[in-house]
């Protein structure tokens, strides 16, 4: 059972502007009825902390001190009057809602009468996380749908992290002369290591060696099993780039001729 003592509220407003205007809802609605709520049920609230912010951010002043308080241990309650009035977005509340779970900290909506420990709150409360993460899904997917017709269409703007081999060069994807060369070394070093009779791990040390006797770096540091790995199985370097779902060609130069690419694969 919680400890009656250990609870806070929080309570908020868009705007002191709002709290004036909207006093029925404003915030000191939401502490009287939270201390109403409190007094009902012999509750010895700590504080009522106040957000005036709008409750579209993560960066919350109220919010970040009753995380605070929740990660030094000094709560096992947050009451609240109303989740919407509290979290504007479905998103912020799910990860507040996520945090206090994790630090098994009780949530209790006064106005809707629900608290987490309750089967029915814990459902409810469940729902509204569920429905964050479709309305995340829609979102990335909004952010993609743009990103994805160009691709379609072939055109050859890139805006991500460059694979080693390559450089972006204002949204065009261009051949490093120097990292081409290692990556080109490596693929017929390792297919002609293919030709001996040696295990797979056997073959990466050697091409290790030989990396390192050259001098060849990735990044500033010596070449790794996983770096070995991730470039001999990435088919960007043969003309194949990947988007979501959908897969291009040759918009931009290879490295690496496929007939090489699947003689280190398949031999």
């Amino acid at each position: 059972m919680k400890n009656k003592n250990k609870s806070v509220g929080l309570v908020r407003v868009s705007s002191h502007t709002q709290d004036d205007i909207h006093g029925g809802t404003g915030l000191q609605f939401q502490r009287e009825k939270i201390l109403q709520y409190c007094k009902l049920h012999d509750i010895d609230i700590l504080d009522i902390i106040s957000d005036v912010c709008s409750g579209s951010f993560d960066t919350r002043e109220g919010i970040d001190e009753v995380k605070l308080m929740v990660r030094n241990g000094e709560i096992e309650r947050v009451l609240i009057w109303n989740t919407s009035r509290c979290f504007r977005s479905m998103l912020n509340f799910s990860r507040f809602y996520e945090y206090l779970k994790k630090h098994n900290v009780e949530l209790v909506s006064v106005s809707e009468g629900i608290s987490s420990l309750s089967k029915h709150g814990s459902m409810v409360f469940g729902i509204m996380c569920s429905i964050s993460e479709y309305e995340r899904e829609i979102i990335k997917e909004r952010m993609m749908s743009g990103k994805l017709t160009k691709f379609k269409n072939g055109e050859r703007k890139f805006g991500g992290r460059m694979v080693f081999g390559y450089e972006n060069n204002n949204g065009e994807i261009v051949v490093n002369t120097e990292q081409s060369k290692v990556v080109k070394f490596i693929f017929k070093k390792m297919n002609g290591l293919m030709k001996q009779n040696l295990t797979k791990t056997k073959r990466t040390q050697k091409l290790l060696k030989s990396l390192r006797r050259k001098g060849y770096l990735f990044k500033g540091k010596d070449f790794s099993n996983q770096n070995i790995k991730s470039i001999l199985n990435n088919k960007f370097y043969i003309g194949e780039m990947i988007y979501g779902d959908i897969k291009t060609n040759h918009v931009y130069d290879t490295i690496v001729s496929k007939r090489l690419f699947n003689k280190v694969h398949f031999g």
